[in-house]
């Protein structure tokens, strides 16, 4: 019998092939979460099968997935242990996998001067620590000290020791071997730093800012936001070369870019999130389209990408992509809670955000898809969505939530139960028109918005 409550999410969508995908998904991702029985306290696996532990990248990905499925004390116990792992007798690096005994892996791990290192874990634990805190509300992401010393010491002196030019990025040099390696893309090691290091250290800095507010430091949070908006623009220039409209995914030992598709290099920006509303995003998710990763751990991702690029028809048929059961390597830990996270976050659009739950619709107009006993804020919700143009939520928590229900499109009008709503209009992280509607739903309230958009 399991310790903890998880484990309740439901899914039923008119999409078949969704649940079957999620019925799998659910079981295989329960399959491997564990309640406390070992030394390193409450975790699931989020590193190869049969390792008995959780690495970085892979902790920091399953992180949405395992949200949904009830499993943020896990989650915050494994990037505890990633936070309290950072040390000067490492240069400022944490273990980059934790087995389940609470120790480096030795498929990793010799010495404190001879260890596998993905510079990108350091700065994606940050994000991912920023992300719970936002589904969450455990402030504990803020003000917890062993979190503190993490986020402060990965942003300046792992830096100041890796960032040997003095360029602001993180460098590889051939001398490091396999400690400190510049990028998520395990293919070729040889490379100076490459285009996910530079995402991971924005993204890094984007949640360190915001935390730092949070704290009351606010000329601390200025810095950081100008040190993120430094990297950004780096990016938008340096790297993107716009006589061939492509962007470059890493940078070689003598200074020049790499000249073919890096894989994460590439990719892994766009899912960080360092092109988000700009308009150079459509030009690197053309280079995805046309160079798609050949393995379960870069397919993972590529729902929520290509959500983010506006792109549902591709979305959904990668998500049906991970849960084929013809999959090769289907079992791998980071499929199973990547799918769950793409159902809750992408099919149902659900985002969490101190307070304030947001829905966007991710199923083609006439179709329906209902997720329900979501955790959220210390209890679960309900939310159905009735193709591009009803959402139904229904708040099971024990405290007023804000509903900010978003759809696609310019709407030329939105009731809120059968009663005519003012809304707004914008834009989504891919530039596209929507239009949103923000409303209070109080404690076991159901609430039911329908847009009616203008006819094309």
């Amino acid at each position: 019998m399991k310790k903890y409550k998880y484990g309740n999410l439901e899914f039923s969508c008119s999409l078949s092939e969704l649940n079957r995908g999620f019925s799998w998904a659910k079981e295989q991702a329960l399959a491997y979460v564990h309640d406390g029985e070992d030394p390193v306290g409450l975790w699931y696996e989020a590193a190869l099968p049969a390792r008995d532990a959780f690495c970085m990248r892979d902790t920091a990905h399953h992180a949405q997935g395992a949200a949904a499925l009830g499993l943020s004390a896990h989650t915050k116990n494994m990037l505890y242990r990633f936070a309290e792992s950072i040390s000067e007798e490492k240069d400022w690096c944490g273990w980059w996998e934790i087995t389940k005994a609470g120790e480096p892996c030795p498929d990793d791990y010799d010495s404190d001067g001879d260890f596998w290192y993905n510079f990108p874990g350091s700065f994606e634990v940050i994000a991912a620590c920023w992300q719970e805190y936002l589904r969450t509300g455990d402030r504990d992401f803020i003000t917890d000290p062993v979190f503190s010393r993490y986020y402060e010491l990965t942003c300046t002196r792992l830096v100041e020791y890796w960032d040997k030019d003095g360029d602001g990025l993180l460098e590889h040099y051939p001398e490091y071997g396999r400690r400190g390696l510049a990028s998520y893309n395990e293919g070729d090691t040889a490379i100076l730093t490459a285009g996910d290091m530079l995402a991971s250290q924005w993204a890094a800095y984007g949640a360190y800012s915001e935390i730092l507010e949070r704290q009351g430091k606010e000329a601390e949070a200025a810095a950081y936001r100008q040190k993120q908006e430094v990297l950004k623009q780096r990016y938008l220039t340096e790297w993107y070369d716009d006589k061939v409209g492509r962007f470059y995914g890493a940078v070689l030992q003598d200074g020049s870019f790499y000249q073919g598709y890096y894989k994460e290099g590439n990719f892994l920006p766009i899912y960080f999130g360092i092109l988000d509303g700009e308009g150079l995003l459509e030009k690197a998710y053309e280079q995805l389209v046309k160079n798609p990763p050949e393995n379960v751990e870069g397919m993972s991702y590529m729902p929520q990408i290509f959500y983010a690029c506006g792109d549902e028809k591709r979305g959904l048929e990668a998500l049906k992509k991970l849960g084929d059961p013809n999959l090769p390597r289907r079992e791998y830990p980071e499929v199973s809670f990547a799918y769950i996270g793409a159902v809750a976050g992408c099919v149902m659009g659900i985002e969490a955000a101190e307070g304030t739950i947001v829905t966007k619709s991710g199923i083609p107009e006439g179709e329906t898809a209902e997720i329900r006993k979501l955790p959220v804020f210390g209890g679960t919700i309900c939310v159905k969505q009735e193709g591009k143009t009803g959402s139904v939520f229904r708040n099971e928590t024990g405290s007023t939530q804000i509903w900010k229900a978003v759809f696609e499109g310019e709407c030329r009008e939105m009731y809120l139960d059968g009663r005519k709503a003012a809304f707004e209009n914008g834009r989504d992280s891919a530039g596209k028109p929507i239009s949103f509607l923000f409303t209070e739903v109080m404690p076991m309230q159901e609430i039911k918005i329908q847009a009616m958009r203008w006819e094309k």
